[in-house]
């Protein structure tokens, strides 16, 4: 199990990824990912690509916490997480300077997000069953 991060306010899920530009993977950099299951996509910071010398390959709209839509452009990065490899992945730019891991990246794992103990795991493998056993009777 891995540790909440304790810098945010309330804590959060914090994985290491490592983000690679999809045709030179020569060009990568560990980042910490925020696991953020309302993120329809995944967002890494526009400093990162810049890194990465990522250039866009299109454009996307989407609609924001406040349903304002709007055009935003894309980037594939070849992304690690965990045991998982996505050798092509669109993602999308933001100014935090984290990752945000999106359901686009989260349905191809298996998370247990532990927020009583602030802990969590992700796996590509299923995770141990939690269910108590059936009751007697």
């Amino acid at each position: 199990m891995i540790a909440y991060d304790m810098r945010y306010a309330p804590p959060a899920p914090i994985a290491s990824v490592v983000v690679a530009n999809a045709v030179q993977k020569r060009r990568h950099r560990s980042a910490p990912a925020l696991l953020d299951t309302g993120s329809d996509i995944t967002a890494i910071p526009r400093s990162l690509a810049s890194t990465l010398q990522l250039y866009p390959i299109g454009q996307i709209r989407l609609e924001d916490v406040q349903a304002q839509t709007l055009k935003v452009l894309t980037y594939a990065v070849h992304l690690t997480v965990a045991d998982l490899s996505i050798p092509r992945l669109e993602v999308i730019l933001t100014g935090l300077n984290h990752v945000v891991l999106g359901r686009d990246v989260l349905n191809r794992l298996y998370v247990l997000l532990n927020g009583p103990e602030a802990v969590f795991d992700v796996r590509t493998t299923p995770l141990a069953s939690t269910q108590a056993p059936p009751a007697p009777g």
